[in-house]
């Protein structure tokens, strides 16, 4: 008895973007980010190899970012939820731990931003000083010139 074994498509990125009827460089780019909300795509001999599911989720991509309120990084990740490659919330972590971690940088940004005006109120009043003492500076060489002035006309007579 003859067995017919059916393996599954696997298309190139040029395959994908002629099936889609994209540029090369647009599936590239929907791929980029996939892969910063970390959707992998398998790869044969080096080389990204797309299956029949990779071909709807990016057809799927392609028709929700075509809606004029959609940017891509939205449409990347309502894509993938809906296909469920990534989970609504990192493994491990539960909401409370996150609300809890972000109290401490709360009190560090405002460390930070009270030391960032203190240091801004300092260099202020220095600038204030440096101009006095050049605004001075002018004056008395003002003075001095009117001074030469004044004493050259006693020897020019």
């Amino acid at each position: 008895m003859l067995r017919v074994i059916t393996a599954e498509a696997a298309y190139t990125t040029e395959e994908l973007a002629d099936i889609l009827g994209l540029p090369l460089s647009t599936i590239r780019k929907y791929n980029f980010h996939f892969a910063k909300i970390g959707v992998q795509f398998t790869k044969k001999q080096g080389r990204l190899a797309y299956t029949n599911d990779d071909v709807t989720i990016f057809y799927e991509l392609k028709e929700v970012y075509a809606r004029p309120e959609m940017t891509l990084e939205k449409a990347v990740i309502t894509v993938a939820k809906k296909f469920n490659l990534v989970s609504d919330t990192p493994p491990n972590i539960s909401t409370e731990t996150q609300t809890l971690s972000l109290e401490p940088h709360g009190v560090q940004m405002k460390e930070i931003q009270s030391y960032i005006d203190a240091k801004f109120e300092e260099r202020e009043r220095q600038l204030i000083s440096m101009a006095r003492e050049i605004r001075a500076l002018k004056k008395a060489q003002q003075q001095k010139k009117s001074f030469y002035r004044w004493l050259k006309t006693f020897f020019e007579k």
